[in-house]
């Protein structure tokens, strides 16, 4: 009988041997198998390289390199996972025997005897099917890895993968989930606790069960003492420790940063789709300057934090650098959690007279001469347009006149009818076709209306296309990203910064000089009293004190400031002008920033502009085609210079001292006056026949 059972056992043994060298057979090799790509976190930094936040989805997982991961954790995992870890060859017959034996008796699988390898083969290339068949599958595949890597990488990678609960894969993932910090600060009481939770990671969670949480660690580490990892007494003494863990996870965004890294998610998206962006594991380098944004986001709230006029009012503000187009602040509301609409750049608001500066643009790179071509201001201008369409009845600001002043003068007190006649001269297709060429890439319409700002813009494209003029003329799209690195460290993505010509240098450069005036002594002129250097800008008001604007620039920065009603409806803010609470607004952020700033003069172009014959419908003189007036004039509002007394190679209208008949010359001077005071206006020296007599004699004398 005993040869007869000796007999029986090796025929049995045979045969299962058989059955397993078959099965083994079909068993594909595992660089044959397709790894089970797991996500990895994708990190955004600041221009800095600092973390601003973490994008993932249902997987949070942060890998991290063997000489990352303490050793504590190593032995804590590897005593209460696979005791033998370091003994086996992926396969633990004793582990396999043990959990046949259960199984048996059970009537069911209910435990695997896998090894860390075996787990981590099963999270790589398999399903989580309970078979016999697919743990031989994973017993075999085992055997092939540890063939191919050191026992160090497959427990890094078990490491990284392994899921903890909370939605946090990976180690790092799970310190910075439970304890706030980062898997290589872990003690012996958190890494006991986080070896503990990936056999049942709901049901050990120490947030929802902290007693029974507790239980497991204990266990963790009286299993470590015996195995010799740590001492009895050691083990005695850290498990009357409390578990420290943080009921929510560690917050890792910047909040000062959500509208921009909502920007940025969303470019991420268009680029490589959700699941690269949430699941890749980029890494985003940025332009936000986080200094630079804390100063813009202070900025908004001391000015308009205690503001009610039946409604809480809100601002935006944008800072772009004109030699690259990098977004250096963007504030796109105060909080992001109540409110995720960016009024930065999703909001789309009617500007106001900020708009005339393409109407200005268009006019100067056709040649005119700001300085000596002159229009009438006079409340109201009727204008004729074409067709059936009724007459275009236009009114300053204040309802008054300002008589006969250049176009320059014209910009400095935001003069809507002299702009209205200047868009019917230089053409509103024109005006569409540079302001989209500077930065403007909302659709307009080429309707008159549009040098009053009465067609809807964003914050981000407007301090864009003022950047075109910072820049010399040059137009460079608005980046938000500066290079995004793959898992891999391969430079993947970086957005070109070179930009396109809009106008020459000499032309924007002209433009610049009427807009100092606006900054310098114009509705602007307070921006001075934060910012006392180099600066341009335009103020903008909509009817009604619904939209406030100014948008306003350096050599070295652009910013675009925006205040009304968060919502879509118009609500009046009496007093709000561009004047009056954005151009101070601008003037404190820039004030704030300055001593990262080398404030330096806008630089004169190598090539000065060559004014060409520029004449009008509306215009009753035009400039010498002469170059010499495109020298720099001195930066202050009340210098003028002369027009030329002499025609020009087309016909003109010569100006005489024959005053026009427009309003006298106080009434003009009290218009001014009452735009100054709405914020909207600086009464000039002179205007009307004073003003022209004193631009001639001025520049003369």
């Amino acid at each position: 009988l005993i040869v007869l059972g000796v007999l029986l056992a090796v025929v049995f043994v045979a045969m299962a041997g058989g059955v397993i060298y078959a099965f083994a057979r079909n068993i594909p090799q595992l660089d044959e198998l397709q790894r089970r790509q797991n996500a990895v976190n994708t990190t955004i930094y600041d221009r800095s390289g600092k973390l601003i936040a973490v994008l993932h989805g249902a997987e949070n997982r942060v890998p991290l390199a063997s000489n990352r991961i303490p050793q504590v954790m190593k032995d804590a995992t590897v005593a209460i996972e696979d005791e033998r870890f370091y003994e086996h060859h992926g396969v633990d017959f004793t582990g396999v025997v043990r959990a046949l034996v259960t199984n048996i008796r059970a009537g069911d699988i209910v435990q695997g005897g896998s090894t860390i390898t075996a787990q981590l083969i099963k999270n790589s290339y398999l399903d989580t099917e309970q078979t016999y068949t697919r743990k031989l599958r994973e017993a075999l595949l085992s055997w092939q890895l540890e063939d191919k890597w050191s026992k160090d990488r497959i427990l890094t990678e078990y490491l990284n993968t392994v899921y903890y609960g909370a939605g946090a894969y990976g180690v790092e993932a799970a310190s910075r989930t439970y304890f706030h910090k980062s898997a290589k600060q872990l003690t012996l009481k958190e890494a006991a606790l986080l070896a503990a939770l990936p056999r049942f990671p709901s049901q050990y969670s120490p947030v929802a069960d902290p007693k029974l949480a507790r239980e497991r660690r204990d266990i963790v580490l009286d299993t470590m003492a015996s195995l010799g990892y740590i001492t009895e007494a050691r083990a005695e003494k850290t498990k009357k420790k409390k578990l420290g863990v943080f009921k929510e996870p560690l917050d890792q965004n910047d909040t000062s940063a959500s509208y921009f890294v909502d920007y940025v998610t969303r470019q991420l998206i268009k680029r490589y789709g959700t699941a690269v962006t949430f699941g890749g594991g980029l890494k985003v380098h940025t332009s936000i300057d986080l200094d630079w944004q804390a100063a813009a986001i202070k900025t908004i709230q001391g000015t308009i934090g205690d503001l009610d006029f039946g409604f809480k009012p809100a601002g935006a503000l944008v800072a772009v650098e004109p030699k690259t187009g990098y977004i250096r602040a963007m504030v796109g509301g105060v909080d992001f959690e109540k409110q995720k609409f960016n009024l930065a750049w999703q909001a789309r608001r009617q500007a106001g007279s900020a708009m005339k500066t393409f109407v200005l643009s268009t006019a100067v790179t056709q040649g005119m001469n700001p300085r000596s071509t002159y229009y009438t201001s006079k409340s109201p201008t009727i204008i004729p347009l074409p067709g059936a369409q009724e007459p275009w009845v236009v009114n300053t600001y204040s309802g008054g006149s300002a008589g006969r002043i250049t176009v320059e003068r014209a910009t400095w007190i935001s003069d809507n009818t002299v702009y209205a006649q200047l868009i019917m001269d230089s053409g509103p297709s024109n005006v569409v076709r540079l302001a989209d060429a500077m930065g403007i890439n909302s659709k307009l319409q080429p309707y008159p209306s549009l040098t009053l700002g009465a067609q809807a813009v964003n914050p981000l494209e407007m301090t864009s296309a003022y950047s075109t003029l910072a820049s010399g003329g040059m137009a460079r799209r608005p980046q938000a990203i500066v290079k995004v690195v793959l898992p891999n460290g391969k430079v993947d993505w970086k957005p070109k910064t070179k930009g396109q010509r809009a106008m020459s240098e000499g032309e924007a450069y002209v433009i610049t000089q009427v807009l100092k005036g606006v900054a310098s002594g114009g509705t602007g002129s307070v921006t001075g009293s934060y910012f006392p250097y180099p600066r341009a800008g335009k103020t903008g008001t909509t009817d009604n004190y619904v939209d406030a604007w100014y948008c306003g620039y350096t050599p070295e920065l652009s910013v675009s400031v925006w205040m009304g009603y968060p919502g879509d409806y118009l609500h009046p803010m009496p007093g709000v002008a561009g004047g009056t609470y954005c151009a101070p607004m601008w003037g404190k952020f820039m004030q704030a920033i300055a001593g990262d700033l080398k404030k330096g003069d806008f630089p004169a172009p190598d090539k000065p502009m060559v004014f060409k014959p520029w004449k009008g419908k509306y215009s009753t003189m035009s400039p010498s085609p002469s170059a010499s007036d495109t020298k720099a004039p001195k930066p202050t509002a009340t210098k003028t210079i002369k027009p030329e007394p002499t025609p020009t190679a087309t016909k003109t209208i010569k100006p005489t001292p024959t005053p026009t008949p427009t309003p006298t010359s106080s009434v003009g001077a009290q218009a001014v006056t009452i735009l100054a005071a709405a914020g909207e206006a600086e009464p000039p020296p002179y205007d009307g026949l004073l003003g022209w007599l004193h631009d001639l004699f001025s520049g003369i004398f």
